[in-house]
């Protein structure tokens, strides 16, 4: 009998081993898969995924299946840019991480905590964090998996450095960025613990980046200089072989775009922001579509193609407006809390690396995004000095500007010199003529007593635009100087002042103004209104 008791004990035991075997295999399974689908098919549907195979290695007490899902749940909450929770998750994963001994997870875990802290603000725990994953990835075994996961943190730290405004951190950027493209290469193709993909996905967006430097911060802007960088990025992008995340598929058609921008190639801009708009719609990220509308919007005025700018203005309008209130929804972050908890000994969890890609490429958008708004006030600033410098002698009326010029009905071709023409325009230019609708080169060739074709090749060689533009360009300054001298027009809609200078609709008034100044409306009215109210401070004290 006790024989039977025994036998039937060992066979429930060994079935029970079975059955545990079984389950790890099927959460290892269902992590695969959660994989896959947040990198290629669809975030939502992946976190479902996370979740469930979470819950299973509880239930089991799978520890590799819970860092693995609580790694997973950390590139989610990135992608959403919920830094609380990428710092809440990966605390709860660092005591498993730590008892594991997995030198390949703290040095993520380390370099998602510097990126989240950086996020936040907090420059100095987020530079400790830096230092700590390269400290932590001195330690990985693996040759190959050592040279990948240098590059990503080196990707990353431009992020750190991108806050420091000076020539020191601008040579830190470039730096780094040939640190990381460096470390890339030195991986082996045939490598077994680091996929092909894996390493020219992130050589793409390396060279991709190091061309957007070029572009958006190296000054002067040096486009040939980019060139390499971005031929070499497209042809891995174009390569069958290699398949890239979607999402970072999009990141690189929107950096292509940007560098057939400043060649002013529009046609190619035009086919990667469209590019980018396709692939985006499975990646769902407003800040990359947003980037898409803007270079569409763009490319299609500078072809005279304002009905297609129209369209792609007032989608980038929208989403930014979406995206401005979603950012104001969530500045009360604890941050106070996450300072406090940072003054105990933290380490990080480890990020799959498709999400450690995904991070570096996100932030590099985020980066370009700050150095273009202190561009925008930069020309802000450049405006304003240009207002204050020129003087201003006031619009002549219509009576005064034509008045000595439609009186003398004899004039002849012989008479129609170029210096009277050019002395007519600028009477013009200095009339309330330019904001009336009705201007057109027939209007105006008639009321400066000459012929359209003469009208149009003196504008072109002398002011150097077609006529539109030089009408455009007339209006802008116009109410741009209004908006200066006087503060109550400053209180208006812009679909007002659009109307009031002479344009036909908000969109195409905010297209030209972004376009002759570098700063849209919006933008040049909130910092006159700032302007003021620091002004009437300063005066009180």
């Amino acid at each position: 009998m006790n024989r039977i008791f025994s036998a039937l004990l060992l066979l429930c035991l060994f079935s029970s081993l079975l059955n545990a075997q079984s389950n790890k295999e099927d959460i290892d399974k269902l992590l695969k898969d959660a994989g896959y689908t947040l990198d290629f098919v669809d975030n939502q549907k992946g976190l479902k995924i996370i979740l469930k195979a979470r819950e299973a290695s509880k239930r089991i007490g799978y520890k590799e299946g819970l860092l693995k899902s609580g790694s997973m749940l950390t590139v989610f909450y990135m992608r959403e840019d919920n830094y609380k929770k990428v710092i809440e998750t990966s605390r709860e994963m660092e005591p498993l991480a730590l008892e594991l001994k997995n030198y390949i997870a703290l040095t993520d875990l380390y370099r998602m905590m510097a990126l989240a802290h950086g996020q936040l603000g907090l420059s100095k725990p987020s530079y400790e964090k830096y230092q700590a994953a390269l400290k932590a990835s001195k330690k990985i075994q693996q040759k190959n998996t050592r040279h990948y996961k240098t590059s990503l943190i080196y990707g990353n730290m431009i992020t750190y450095f991108d806050r420091m405004d000076d020539n020191y951190s601008q040579d830190s950027i470039l730096h780094y960025l040939k640190k990381s493209l460096e470390e890339i290469k030195q991986i082996d193709d045939n490598s077994p613990d680091t996929k092909l993909n894996d390493k020219y996905d992130i050589l793409a967006g390396t060279n991709s980046n190091i061309g957007m430097f070029y572009i958006n911060q190296h000054k002067p802007q040096r486009v040939d200089l980019a060139e390499k960088y971005f031929m070499d990025a497209i042809a891995i992008y174009d390569n069958k072989k290699y398949k890239l995340m979607a999402i970072n598929r999009v990141l690189l058609s929107n950096s292509f775009g940007r560098f057939f921008q400043a060649k002013k190639d529009y046609n190619n801009t035009i086919k990667y922001a469209t590019n980018a708009l396709e692939l985006e719609r499975k990646a769902n990220s407003p800040y990359m579509r947003k980037e898409s509308y803007e270079m569409l919007a763009d490319s299609y005025l500078e072809l005279d193609n304002k009905a297609l700018s129209k369209k792609y203005m007032q989608l980038y309008t929208s989403i930014n407006d979406s995206i401005t209130a979603a950012q104001n929804a969530s500045i009360e972050a604890p941050v106070n809390q996450i300072v406090s908890q940072e003054k105990k000994k933290h380490t990080t969890i480890i990020v799959i690396i498709s999400g450690c890609i995904l991070v570096i490429m996100a932030f590099i958008v985020r980066l370009f995004w700050k150095r273009k708004n202190r561009i925008l006030h930069e020309n802000y600033e450049s405006l304003i000095e240009k207002l204050k410098s020129e003087k201003k002698p006031g619009r002549l009326t219509e009576e005064e500007n034509y008045g000595k010029i439609s009186s003398d009905k004899s004039f002849t071709i012989i008479e129609e010199t170029t210096d009277a023409l050019l002395l007519k325009l600028e009477k013009f230019e200095k009339s309330k003529n330019v904001i009336k609708k009705e201007v057109s080169l027939t209007w105006l060739a008639n009321h400066l007593n000459t012929n359209t074709r003469y009208l149009s090749e003196v504008i072109k060689k002398y002011k150097g635009k077609s006529f539109n533009n030089y009408i455009n360009g007339l209006r802008i300054n116009y109410i741009v100087e209004l908006l200066y001298e006087e503060p109550k027009h400053r209180e208006y809609k812009i679909s007002y002042l659009a109307e009031l200078c002479g344009f036909s609709s908000r969109e195409v008034f905010t297209t030209i103004f972004k376009k002759e100044t570098g700063i849209s409306p919006s933008y040049f009215i909130d910092n006159l209104k700032n302007k003021d109210i620091s002004s009437g401070t300063e005066n009180k004290e």
